[in-house]
């Protein structure tokens, strides 16, 4: 006779525990119909109580567009047996943008341990999403920085060695950070060793071109190095045209020649 108190009570003291989670939380039966969730979740769902989720579908939801993705990913979940934890993903927003979430999906089990439906929760880690990006960012530049550095080797002579691959991205920074060195060193000569470029493909060749052009443009003059055969080849393949950039062949002859320039202007 005090089983059904007993239960009712359990059941509350379960859904004010649902209730006082941060996250919004859910449970479904194994088609995908919702059996209840928490405040959290009815607030989402634009729901003025958890009580009203019950017997809805994710086709009744504001989210319906994305319910056949959801009822897919239940599933996983009811026919695997397994967890599903961390899976972060984009989340439409109810004004049409878009929420980052971690979300997370366990087997509901019945006593007897059969599994009726799934159990899930997620969380907004838009900011954390968003920093981590903008971290990562960071390193990348920081990286590329590092992997397109700037050294001044005389008075008004600066070098960059370029090494590895030249791909759009970094051809970018080296372009910003060559230019941005001789602005700030008031050089009179760049001097872009390639060297160590593993190939140059179309990319960076004209990375090149736009490189100097762009040192010659603030009234520097811009020195190539390190041209073997084949990456003389390929810029006559391509046509791109280097116009009044000197091409030598290795980076001693680079500085020699910058040197020698410097003392004709000064002469």
């Amino acid at each position: 006779m005090t089983q059904g108190p007993d239960l009712d009570g359990r059941l509350a003291l379960f859904q004010a525990v649902a209730d006082s989670m941060p996250w919004a939380m859910f449970w479904k039966d194994r088609d995908s119909r919702y059996l209840g969730g928490n405040q959290a979740m009815a607030k989402l769902c634009g729901l003025s109580s958890p009580q009203d989720l019950v017997g809805l579908s994710d086709t009744d939801l504001w989210w319906r567009d994305n319910a056949a993705e959801y009822r897919a990913d239940d599933l996983d979940v009811i026919e695997s047996g397994e967890q599903r934890l961390y899976v972060r993903l984009a989340f439409p927003s109810e004004n049409g943008g878009t929420v980052w979430i971690d979300r997370h999906r366990i087997p509901l089990r019945d006593p007897s341990g059969a599994i009726i439906g799934v159990i899930g929760w997620f969380e907004d880690v838009t900011a954390k999403k968003l920093a981590e990006d903008a971290e990562a960012q960071a390193q990348l530049e920081a990286t590329l920085e590092m992997a397109t550095p700037l050294l001044p080797v005389a008075d008004g002579v600066l070098v960059m060695p370029l090494i590895g691959k030249l791909d759009a991205q970094r051809a970018t920074q080296m372009i910003d950070t060559l230019l941005a060195g001789v602005t700030q060193h008031r050089a009179h000569t760049a001097i872009l060793d390639v060297t160590g470029v593993r190939r140059m493909d179309t990319t960076a060749i004209e990375a090149l071109a736009r490189a100097a052009a762009g040192v010659r443009l603030l009234g520097a003059a811009a020195v190539v190095t390190g041209v073997g055969p084949a990456v003389a080849q390929a810029i006559v393949r391509l046509g791109v045209d280097f116009g009044q950039v000197t091409v030598l062949g290795d980076l001693k002859a680079g500085v020699a020649h910058a040197l020698a320039s410097a003392q004709k202007r000064g002469a």
